[in-house]
C-alpha cells in the first residue's frame, strides 16, 4: 500500500475507533511499526483531519498521546428523503448533527423540482449556519427506493414515479463542489444505527424501516451488505399471502398491508364502517386519515387503532422471522416513521418473531426499537459519505485526502 493510501487507511482506523486511540494501538491495527505509524499521524495532524483528544495512562514511560477525528475538519450535508417529507442536516466530521430542518415534500413530483426545493432548504440552512459552500466536504442523500450504488443511480423505484436513472450527483454537481453519494434510505440508517448508536459493539444486524414502506438495512460482520446490484434487503415486497394490490404492482407485498399507507388506509376503512369513533372524528376534522391519527387513536386507547397495529406488527415480525431464520443476526433494530407509534408495535414484532423463528436463532437475539430514532439517516448518510470519501482517497492513492478546508 502507498504512503497515502495507508495514511487513509490510518485515518479510517482511527474514525472507526470505538475510543481515542494512541501510536501503539494504531500499529497493532495496522501491523506497522510504531516509527511508521508516526508518519502518517504526523501527516494527518498537519492537515488536521485528526485531534489529540486526550492523554493516556503510563505503562512505564511517557504518557501516551491518543488521537481522534478532528471534528471541525469540514462539513457534510445529509438529506433523507421519503416519500412525503425530507430531512436535510449539515454534521461536522464526526457526524454530530449541527442544523438541520425537515418539511413535507411528494416525490411524485419527480427529481428535478423536488432536488430543486431540497437544495433551497440547503442552501437556507447554510445561511442560517453561516457556513460557507466551500467548507462542505461531501453530500450524502439517502431515497426510498433500489440504488445502483456504484453510479448512484435510482433503479426502477416503485414509489418514486420519473426517478428512474435520474442522475442525482449531476445535479448536486451543479451546486457544490464535492463528491454526491446516493444510497437506499434503510441502508445509510443501518450505517448510522450501527456505528454512532451501537458504537460498532453489534456486528450483525437487521435495521428495519417501517414508514409508509417498509425496508431493510444488513450489517453483515460490521459491514454493510448491498448485494450485487444495491436491492438487498428490500423486504417490503415479500409475499405475505394476502390478495392485496400493491402499487408494485404484485399482490401481498408486506409494505401494502403493514406499511404507513396501508395502515393509513385501513384506518379510514375501520372509520366509515363505524368501528372507531375516534378515528371517524378524525376523518370528519381533516378530510383524510393519516399514521399520526392512528398514533393518537393508540394514546387514547381507540381500541380499532390498537388491533391496527397489532396486525401490521404481527405481519412484520412474521416476514422479519424468516430473515432471524436464514441470516441468524444478533440484533433487529426497529426504526422509521410508523415505528415512533411505540411499545404495541414493537411487542407485536417481537411476539411474531419469536413464536415463528427456531430457538437456535433467537437464543441471542435482541429486538430493540433504534437508538437513533429519528435521527438515524442523517447520522448515517454522514458517515456513508465521510467513508467514502476516504475509501475513494484510498483508492487513489496519489493525492492525500481532499478534504482540507480551502483556508488551511
Amino acid at each position: 500500500m502507498k504512503l497515502l493510501s495507508m495514511t487513509a487507511h490510518v485515518l479510517q482506523i482511527i474514525r472507526r475507533a470505538k475510543q481515542p486511540l494512541s501510536k501503539t494501538d494504531i500499529a497493532a491495527a495496522t501491523g506497522l511499526s510504531v516509527s511508521a505509524v508516526s508518519e502518517h499521524v504526523e501527516r494527518l495532524m498537519n492537515e488536521k483531519l485528526i485531534q489529540i483528544s486526550n492523554i493516556g495512562n503510563s505503562s512505564g514511560g511517557r504518557k501516551p498521546k491518543l488521537y481522534s477525528i478532528n471534528q471541525h475538519a469540514g462539513y457534510i450535508i445529509s438529506i433523507e428523503l421519503g416519500t412525503s417529507a425530507v430531512r436535510v442536516g449539515i454534521t461536522d466530521f464526526d457526524c454530530n448533527i449541527l442544523v438541520s430542518h425537515g418539511a413535507p415534500v411528494d416525490i411524485g413530483e419527480g427529481p428535478e423540482k423536488v432536488l430543486s426545493y431540497i437544495h433551497s432548504i440547503v442552501s437556507e440552512i447554510l445561511d442560517k449556519a453561516q457556513i460557507g459552500k466551500s467548507e462542505i466536504k461531501g453530500i450524502g442523500i439517502g431515497i426510498p427506493g433500489p440504488v445502483e450504488f456504484a453510479s448512484g443511480l435510482p433503479v426502477s423505484p416503485p414509489i418514486m414515479p420519473g426517478w428512474d436513472r435520474y442522475p442525482i450527483r449531476d445535479f448536486w454537481s451543479r451546486h457544490f463542489d464535492c463528491p454526491c453519494y446516493v444510497d437506499n434510505d434503510v441502508n445509510i440508517m443501518a450505517v448510522g444505527e450501527y456505528a454512532k448508536g451501537l458504537q460498532f459493539e453489534v456486528d450483525n444486524l437487521i435495521y428495519i424501516k417501517i414508514g409508509t414502506g417498509i425496508g431493510a438495512g444488513i450489517i453483515y460482520n460490521g459491514k454493510l451488505y448491498r448485494g450485487v446490484s444495491g436491492s438487498a434487503g428490500d423486504i417490503g415486497h415479500i409475499d405475505v399471502g394476502k390478495d392485496v394490490v400493491c402499487w408494485c404492482g404484485n399482490r401481498g407485498c408486506l409494505e401494502a398491508l403493514a406499511g404507513g399507507k396501508a395502515i393509513a388506509a385501513k384506518a379510514k376503512d375501520m372509520a366509515l364502517a363505524g368501528k372507531s369513533e375516534f378515528l371517524l372524528e378524525r376523518l370528519k376534522s381533516n378530510g383524510e386519515i393519516t399514521i399520526k391519527d392512528v398514533r393518537m387513536g393508540i394514546h387514547s386507547f381507540d381500541s380499532a387503532s390498537v388491533e391496527l397495529i397489532r396486525e401490521s406488527g404481527a405481519l412484520i415480525g412474521q416476514v422479519i422471522s424468516s430473515l432471524v431464520n436464514f441470516a441468524n443476526p444478533s440484533l433487529i433494530s426497529i426504526g422509521g416513521g410508523v415505528a415512533e407509534i411505540g411499545d404495541i408495535l414493537l411487542a407485536a414484532i417481537r411476539q411474531g418473531v419469536y413464536q415463528r423463528s427456531l430457538p437456535l436463532s433467537t437464543r441471542n437475539l435482541l429486538i430493540n426499537k433504534s437508538n437513533l430514532g429519528k435521527a438515524a439517516g442523517l447520522v448515517g448518510g454522514a458517515f456513508m459519505t465521510i467513508d467514502q470519501l476516504i475509501i475513494n482517497s484510498i483508492e487513489k492513492s496519489d493525492t492525500l485526502l481532499d478534504l482540507r478546508m480551502k483556508s488551511w
